[in-house]
Protein backbone atom coordinates (compact mmCIF):
# COMPACT_ATOMS: atom_id res chain seq x y z
CA UNK A 1 0.00 0.00 0.00
CA UNK A 2 2.72 2.43 0.85
CA UNK A 3 4.64 1.62 -2.33
CA UNK A 4 1.58 2.14 -4.49
CA UNK A 5 1.00 5.56 -2.87
CA UNK A 6 4.55 6.62 -3.69
CA UNK A 7 4.00 5.67 -7.33
CA UNK A 8 0.74 7.59 -7.61
CA UNK A 9 2.06 10.79 -6.03
CA UNK A 10 4.23 11.90 -9.02
CA UNK A 11 1.29 11.26 -11.37
CA UNK A 12 -1.00 13.43 -9.22
CA UNK A 13 1.55 16.28 -9.08
CA UNK A 14 2.05 16.19 -12.86
CA UNK A 15 -1.69 16.43 -13.48
CA UNK A 16 -1.96 19.49 -11.25
CA UNK A 17 0.99 21.14 -13.00
CA UNK A 18 -0.52 20.50 -16.43
CA UNK A 19 -3.84 21.95 -15.27
CA UNK A 20 -2.13 25.10 -14.03
CA UNK A 21 -0.25 25.52 -17.31
CA UNK A 22 -3.48 25.15 -19.27
CA UNK A 23 -5.19 27.75 -17.07
CA UNK A 24 -2.31 30.21 -17.59
CA UNK A 25 -2.42 29.66 -21.34
CA UNK A 26 -6.08 30.64 -21.36
CA UNK A 27 -5.60 33.73 -19.19
CA UNK A 28 -2.37 35.32 -20.44
CA UNK A 29 -3.46 36.18 -24.06
CA UNK A 30 -6.11 38.48 -22.64
CA UNK A 31 -3.62 40.45 -20.54
CA UNK A 32 -2.40 43.80 -21.85
CA UNK A 33 0.31 46.22 -20.90
CA UNK A 34 1.05 49.85 -21.75
CA UNK A 35 -1.50 52.55 -22.57
CA UNK A 36 -4.81 51.76 -24.24
CA UNK A 37 -7.90 53.71 -25.27
CA UNK A 38 -9.33 55.50 -22.27
CA UNK A 39 -13.05 55.64 -23.07
CA UNK A 40 -15.27 52.66 -22.15
CA UNK A 41 -16.37 52.23 -25.76
CA UNK A 42 -12.80 52.07 -27.03
CA UNK A 43 -11.69 49.77 -24.19
CA UNK A 44 -14.55 47.41 -24.89
CA UNK A 45 -13.48 46.98 -28.50
CA UNK A 46 -9.71 46.95 -28.25
CA UNK A 47 -7.86 43.70 -28.75
CA UNK A 48 -4.09 43.42 -28.46
CA UNK A 49 -2.57 40.55 -30.41
CA UNK A 50 -1.35 39.62 -33.89
CA UNK A 51 -3.69 40.61 -36.73
CA UNK A 52 -5.69 37.58 -37.74
CA UNK A 53 -9.22 36.72 -38.74
CA UNK A 54 -12.13 39.14 -38.92
CA UNK A 55 -11.11 42.72 -38.25
CA UNK A 56 -7.43 41.79 -38.04
CA UNK A 57 -6.27 42.02 -41.64
CA UNK A 58 -4.63 45.38 -42.20
CA UNK A 59 -5.61 46.07 -45.80
CA UNK A 60 -3.22 48.52 -47.45
CA UNK A 61 -3.56 50.66 -50.56
CA UNK A 62 -1.45 48.35 -52.74
CA UNK A 63 -1.37 44.96 -50.99
CA UNK A 64 -3.28 42.82 -48.52
CA UNK A 65 -0.39 42.02 -46.21
CA UNK A 66 -1.62 41.80 -42.59
CA UNK A 67 0.19 43.98 -40.07
CA UNK A 68 2.41 41.71 -37.99
CA UNK A 69 2.04 43.90 -34.91
CA UNK A 70 -0.33 44.04 -31.94
CA UNK A 71 -3.55 45.73 -33.01
CA UNK A 72 -6.02 47.79 -31.00
CA UNK A 73 -9.33 47.33 -32.79
CA UNK A 74 -12.13 49.91 -32.61
CA UNK A 75 -15.26 48.28 -34.01
CA UNK A 76 -18.04 50.47 -32.57
CA UNK A 77 -19.23 53.75 -34.08
CA UNK A 78 -18.87 56.81 -31.88
CA UNK A 79 -16.20 58.85 -30.15
CA UNK A 80 -13.10 57.14 -28.76
CA UNK A 81 -10.07 58.65 -27.01
CA UNK A 82 -6.47 57.48 -27.14
CA UNK A 83 -3.72 58.72 -24.84
CA UNK A 84 -0.38 57.55 -23.50
CA UNK A 85 2.05 55.15 -25.20
CA UNK A 86 0.68 52.58 -27.63
CA UNK A 87 3.08 50.06 -29.14
CA UNK A 88 1.24 48.75 -32.16
CA UNK A 89 -1.29 49.66 -34.79
CA UNK A 90 -4.71 51.17 -34.06
CA UNK A 91 -7.20 49.52 -36.42
CA UNK A 92 -10.59 51.18 -36.96
CA UNK A 93 -13.20 48.86 -38.49
CA UNK A 94 -16.36 50.81 -37.62
CA UNK A 95 -17.93 52.95 -40.33
CA UNK A 96 -18.31 56.26 -38.46
CA UNK A 97 -15.68 57.03 -35.85
CA UNK A 98 -14.19 60.12 -34.23
CA UNK A 99 -10.83 59.22 -32.75
CA UNK A 100 -9.54 61.77 -30.24
CA UNK A 101 -5.76 61.81 -29.86
CA UNK A 102 -5.05 63.38 -26.49
CA UNK A 103 -1.34 63.17 -25.71
CA UNK A 104 -0.96 59.86 -27.57
CA UNK A 105 2.28 58.31 -28.83
CA UNK A 106 1.65 55.48 -31.28
CA UNK A 107 4.51 53.41 -32.67
CA UNK A 108 3.57 50.86 -35.32
CA UNK A 109 6.71 49.23 -36.75
CA UNK A 110 4.95 47.07 -39.37
CA UNK A 111 2.08 49.16 -40.70
CA UNK A 112 0.15 52.44 -40.50
CA UNK A 113 -0.03 53.89 -36.99
CA UNK A 114 -3.78 54.39 -37.52
CA UNK A 115 -5.54 52.32 -40.18
CA UNK A 116 -9.14 52.65 -41.27
CA UNK A 117 -10.43 49.37 -42.69
CA UNK A 118 -13.90 47.80 -42.55
CA UNK A 119 -12.34 44.41 -41.77
CA UNK A 120 -14.90 42.56 -43.92
CA UNK A 121 -13.82 43.57 -47.41
CA UNK A 122 -17.22 45.15 -48.11
CA UNK A 123 -17.99 48.51 -49.67
CA UNK A 124 -19.44 50.24 -46.60
CA UNK A 125 -18.39 53.90 -46.64
CA UNK A 126 -16.11 54.72 -43.73
CA UNK A 127 -15.84 58.20 -42.21
CA UNK A 128 -12.84 58.47 -39.90
CA UNK A 129 -12.23 61.75 -38.06
CA UNK A 130 -9.01 62.37 -36.13
CA UNK A 131 -9.47 65.07 -33.49
CA UNK A 132 -6.23 66.47 -32.13
CA UNK A 133 -5.84 67.48 -28.48
CA UNK A 134 -2.53 68.18 -26.81
CA UNK A 135 0.69 66.95 -28.43
CA UNK A 136 0.68 63.63 -30.26
CA UNK A 137 3.31 61.56 -32.07
CA UNK A 138 2.73 58.84 -34.68
CA UNK A 139 5.41 56.61 -36.21
CA UNK A 140 4.85 54.06 -38.98
CA UNK A 141 7.74 51.71 -39.67
CA UNK A 142 6.24 50.87 -43.07
CA UNK A 143 3.32 52.27 -45.05
CA UNK A 144 1.46 55.47 -44.13
CA UNK A 145 1.21 57.44 -40.91
CA UNK A 146 -2.59 57.66 -40.92
CA UNK A 147 -4.56 55.75 -43.56
CA UNK A 148 -8.29 56.20 -44.04
CA UNK A 149 -10.26 53.63 -46.03
CA UNK A 150 -12.59 56.22 -47.57
CA UNK A 151 -13.00 59.65 -45.94
CA UNK A 152 -10.38 60.93 -43.52
CA UNK A 153 -10.76 64.24 -41.64
CA UNK A 154 -8.15 65.94 -39.44
CA UNK A 155 -9.45 68.52 -36.98
CA UNK A 156 -8.98 69.81 -33.42
CA UNK A 157 -6.85 72.34 -31.55
CA UNK A 158 -3.90 70.08 -30.76
CA UNK A 159 -0.95 68.86 -32.80
CA UNK A 160 0.47 65.68 -34.30
CA UNK A 161 3.99 64.80 -35.44
CA UNK A 162 4.03 62.07 -38.10
CA UNK A 163 6.96 59.98 -39.32
CA UNK A 164 6.17 57.54 -42.13
CA UNK A 165 7.94 55.57 -44.83
CA UNK A 166 5.15 56.23 -47.34
CA UNK A 167 2.48 58.95 -47.01
CA UNK A 168 2.02 61.01 -43.90
CA UNK A 169 -1.75 61.19 -44.46
CA UNK A 170 -3.47 58.89 -46.96
CA UNK A 171 -7.15 58.44 -47.80
CA UNK A 172 -8.89 56.13 -50.26
CA UNK A 173 -11.45 58.72 -51.38
CA UNK A 174 -11.11 62.08 -49.65
CA UNK A 175 -8.84 63.84 -47.18
CA UNK A 176 -10.12 66.89 -45.29
CA UNK A 177 -7.92 69.12 -43.12
CA UNK A 178 -10.00 71.64 -41.18
CA UNK A 179 -7.90 72.62 -38.14
CA UNK A 180 -5.07 71.57 -35.85
CA UNK A 181 -1.29 71.49 -36.30
CA UNK A 182 0.01 68.74 -38.58
CA UNK A 183 3.73 68.16 -38.74
CA UNK A 184 4.81 65.49 -41.24
CA UNK A 185 8.43 65.16 -40.20
CA UNK A 186 9.37 62.49 -42.73
CA UNK A 187 7.48 60.82 -45.56
CA UNK A 188 7.63 59.75 -49.17
CA UNK A 189 4.57 61.88 -49.94
CA UNK A 190 3.10 64.18 -47.32
CA UNK A 191 -0.60 63.93 -48.13
CA UNK A 192 -2.30 61.83 -50.80
CA UNK A 193 -5.92 61.14 -51.81
CA UNK A 194 -8.12 61.51 -54.91
CA UNK A 195 -9.77 64.54 -53.29
CA UNK A 196 -7.87 66.77 -50.86
CA UNK A 197 -9.53 69.76 -49.22
CA UNK A 198 -7.56 71.99 -46.84
CA UNK A 199 -9.70 74.66 -45.20
CA UNK A 200 -7.80 75.44 -41.99
CA UNK A 201 -5.08 74.48 -39.57
CA UNK A 202 -1.31 74.72 -39.85
CA UNK A 203 0.43 72.00 -41.83
CA UNK A 204 4.16 71.56 -42.39
CA UNK A 205 5.07 68.74 -44.76
CA UNK A 206 8.47 67.16 -45.41
CA UNK A 207 8.45 64.72 -48.35
CA UNK A 208 11.16 63.07 -50.39
CA UNK A 209 8.78 62.96 -53.38
CA UNK A 210 5.60 65.07 -53.73
CA UNK A 211 4.39 67.23 -50.88
CA UNK A 212 0.61 67.16 -51.42
CA UNK A 213 -0.70 64.88 -54.15
CA UNK A 214 -4.24 64.52 -55.50
CA UNK A 215 -4.23 61.24 -57.43
CA UNK A 216 -6.33 58.18 -58.15
CA UNK A 217 -5.79 54.78 -59.75
CA UNK A 218 -9.41 54.89 -60.93
CA UNK A 219 -9.42 56.51 -64.37
CA UNK A 220 -13.10 57.44 -63.97
CA UNK A 221 -12.17 59.73 -61.06
CA UNK A 222 -10.83 63.24 -61.69
CA UNK A 223 -8.52 64.09 -58.76
CA UNK A 224 -8.95 67.50 -57.15
CA UNK A 225 -6.92 69.58 -54.72
CA UNK A 226 -8.73 72.47 -53.02
CA UNK A 227 -7.18 74.92 -50.57
CA UNK A 228 -9.48 77.53 -49.06
CA UNK A 229 -7.82 78.39 -45.74
CA UNK A 230 -5.16 77.59 -43.20
CA UNK A 231 -1.38 77.63 -43.58
CA UNK A 232 0.49 75.03 -45.61
CA UNK A 233 4.29 74.84 -45.86
CA UNK A 234 5.86 72.18 -48.08
CA UNK A 235 9.45 70.96 -48.39
CA UNK A 236 9.60 68.39 -51.20
CA UNK A 237 12.14 66.50 -53.26
CA UNK A 238 9.91 66.43 -56.36
CA UNK A 239 6.66 68.35 -56.93
CA UNK A 240 5.44 70.52 -54.10
CA UNK A 241 1.75 70.53 -55.05
CA UNK A 242 0.76 67.82 -57.52
CA UNK A 243 -2.75 67.30 -58.86
CA UNK A 244 -3.48 64.71 -61.51
CA UNK A 245 -6.72 66.63 -62.00
CA UNK A 246 -7.68 70.14 -60.93
CA UNK A 247 -6.23 72.70 -58.50
CA UNK A 248 -8.17 75.42 -56.69
CA UNK A 249 -6.54 77.81 -54.22
CA UNK A 250 -9.11 80.35 -53.04
CA UNK A 251 -7.72 81.17 -49.60
CA UNK A 252 -5.04 80.42 -47.06
CA UNK A 253 -1.27 80.77 -47.22
CA UNK A 254 0.73 78.23 -49.22
CA UNK A 255 4.55 78.22 -49.29
CA UNK A 256 6.35 75.59 -51.37
CA UNK A 257 10.09 74.86 -51.29
CA UNK A 258 11.33 72.11 -53.60
CA UNK A 259 14.81 70.72 -54.05
CA UNK A 260 14.43 69.07 -57.46
CA UNK A 261 17.03 70.36 -59.91
CA UNK A 262 16.23 67.72 -62.56
CA UNK A 263 12.55 66.85 -62.29
CA UNK A 264 10.03 68.74 -60.17
CA UNK A 265 7.75 71.76 -60.07
CA UNK A 266 6.39 73.81 -57.22
CA UNK A 267 2.93 73.32 -58.78
CA UNK A 268 2.32 70.39 -61.16
CA UNK A 269 -1.26 70.28 -62.44
CA UNK A 270 -2.73 68.11 -65.18
CA UNK A 271 -6.11 69.82 -65.42
CA UNK A 272 -7.72 73.19 -64.82
CA UNK A 273 -6.31 75.64 -62.29
CA UNK A 274 -7.93 78.41 -60.32
CA UNK A 275 -5.45 80.00 -57.94
CA UNK A 276 -5.00 83.26 -56.09
CA UNK A 277 -2.14 85.52 -57.28
CA UNK A 278 1.08 83.62 -56.58
CA UNK A 279 4.80 84.36 -56.55
CA UNK A 280 6.99 81.86 -58.42
CA UNK A 281 10.77 81.93 -58.14
CA UNK A 282 13.44 79.72 -59.72
CA UNK A 283 16.23 81.32 -57.69
CA UNK A 284 18.11 78.96 -55.38
CA UNK A 285 17.42 79.40 -51.67
CA UNK A 286 20.07 78.16 -49.21
CA UNK A 287 19.06 76.29 -46.10
CA UNK A 288 18.62 78.61 -43.14
CA UNK A 289 18.00 81.69 -45.29
CA UNK A 290 15.50 84.25 -44.14
CA UNK A 291 12.94 84.61 -46.94
CA UNK A 292 10.60 87.59 -47.02
CA UNK A 293 8.11 89.12 -49.43
CA UNK A 294 7.71 92.88 -49.54
CA UNK A 295 5.49 95.29 -51.40
CA UNK A 296 6.74 98.23 -53.44
CA UNK A 297 6.85 100.38 -50.31
CA UNK A 298 9.18 97.96 -48.51
CA UNK A 299 6.49 96.63 -46.17
CA UNK A 300 7.05 93.00 -45.22
CA UNK A 301 3.98 90.95 -46.13
CA UNK A 302 5.33 87.51 -45.23
CA UNK A 303 8.54 85.96 -43.95
CA UNK A 304 9.96 82.64 -42.83
CA UNK A 305 13.25 80.76 -42.48
CA UNK A 306 13.96 78.14 -45.14
CA UNK A 307 14.59 74.82 -43.40
CA UNK A 308 16.10 73.17 -46.48
CA UNK A 309 17.95 74.16 -49.59
CA UNK A 310 15.51 74.83 -52.43
CA UNK A 311 15.86 75.08 -56.18
CA UNK A 312 12.40 76.60 -56.66
CA UNK A 313 9.89 78.43 -54.51
CA UNK A 314 6.23 79.44 -54.71
CA UNK A 315 4.06 81.52 -52.39
CA UNK A 316 0.32 82.06 -52.43
CA UNK A 317 -0.71 84.75 -50.01
CA UNK A 318 -4.07 86.47 -49.40
CA UNK A 319 -4.02 90.09 -50.49
CA UNK A 320 -1.62 89.78 -53.42
CA UNK A 321 -2.75 91.38 -56.67
CA UNK A 322 -2.43 89.75 -60.06
CA UNK A 323 0.11 91.57 -62.24
CA UNK A 324 1.56 93.58 -59.34
CA UNK A 325 5.30 93.73 -58.70
CA UNK A 326 6.65 92.48 -55.36
CA UNK A 327 10.14 91.98 -53.92
CA UNK A 328 11.47 88.62 -52.73
CA UNK A 329 14.41 89.05 -50.36
CA UNK A 330 16.90 86.45 -49.10
CA UNK A 331 18.80 87.41 -45.96
CA UNK A 332 20.51 90.78 -46.49
CA UNK A 333 20.86 90.38 -50.28
CA UNK A 334 19.19 92.82 -52.65
CA UNK A 335 15.57 91.73 -53.25
CA UNK A 336 14.42 90.28 -56.57
CA UNK A 337 11.43 91.83 -58.31
CA UNK A 338 8.71 89.27 -59.07
CA UNK A 339 5.23 89.75 -60.50
CA UNK A 340 2.32 87.92 -58.91
CA UNK A 341 0.36 85.76 -61.34
CA UNK A 342 -2.64 83.45 -61.42
CA UNK A 343 -1.01 81.32 -64.11
CA UNK A 344 0.77 78.24 -62.82
CA UNK A 345 4.45 78.41 -63.68
CA UNK A 346 6.29 75.32 -64.90
CA UNK A 347 3.12 73.24 -65.28
CA UNK A 348 3.82 69.86 -66.91
CA UNK A 349 0.63 68.75 -68.61
CA UNK A 350 0.08 65.01 -68.23
CA UNK A 351 3.04 64.62 -65.88
CA UNK A 352 1.46 63.94 -62.53
CA UNK A 353 3.08 62.01 -59.72
CA UNK A 354 6.47 63.12 -61.01
CA UNK A 355 5.69 61.46 -64.34
CA UNK A 356 4.63 58.10 -62.87
CA UNK A 357 0.85 58.27 -62.88
CA UNK A 358 -1.41 56.72 -60.23
CA UNK A 359 -0.62 56.43 -56.54
CA UNK A 360 3.06 56.92 -55.90
CA UNK A 361 5.02 54.10 -54.29
CA UNK A 362 8.63 54.44 -53.18
CA UNK A 363 11.15 51.86 -54.39
CA UNK A 364 11.17 48.72 -52.28
CA UNK A 365 13.20 49.21 -49.14
CA UNK A 366 13.62 52.93 -49.76
CA UNK A 367 12.28 54.93 -46.82
CA UNK A 368 11.14 58.49 -47.27
CA UNK A 369 14.12 60.79 -46.91
CA UNK A 370 14.43 64.51 -47.21
CA UNK A 371 16.32 66.02 -50.14
CA UNK A 372 18.94 67.51 -47.86
CA UNK A 373 19.64 67.77 -44.14
CA UNK A 374 17.93 70.70 -42.43
CA UNK A 375 19.76 73.06 -40.16
CA UNK A 376 19.50 72.10 -36.51
CA UNK A 377 16.79 74.00 -34.70
CA UNK A 378 16.17 74.59 -31.03
CA UNK A 379 14.11 71.40 -30.92
CA UNK A 380 17.02 69.38 -32.31
CA UNK A 381 17.18 66.79 -35.05
CA UNK A 382 16.59 69.26 -37.84
CA UNK A 383 12.92 69.43 -36.90
CA UNK A 384 11.13 72.56 -38.06
CA UNK A 385 10.58 74.63 -34.92
CA UNK A 386 6.95 75.56 -34.48
CA UNK A 387 8.05 79.14 -33.79
CA UNK A 388 9.63 79.28 -37.24
CA UNK A 389 6.42 78.51 -39.08
CA UNK A 390 5.54 81.27 -41.50
CA UNK A 391 3.55 84.15 -40.19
Amino acid sequence: MKLRWQKKKPVHTLAVALALLLLLALILPGCTTGAQAQTPAAKANQGWGPSAGKGGAAAEDDDDTPAAVPVMTISENGVHTLSGNIDGQVLVTASNVTLILDGATINSPDGPAILGDDGDGNDTLQNLTIELRGENTLTAGIKHGIQGKDHLTITGNGSVDITAVKDGLHAGDALYVTSGIIHVLESYEGMEAPLIEISGGTSVVHASDDGVNAASDDRSVIPALKISGGTLTIYAGSDGIDSNGTLDITGGTVAVFINAPRDGDTFDVDGQTNILPTIFSANAIPAGAKVSLQDVFGKTLWETTAQYEATSFALTLPGLTDGTLYSLALNAFAPTAITATTTVQGMRMGGGMGGRGGFATPPDGAPGTMPSAPPAGPNGGGRVPRGDMQR
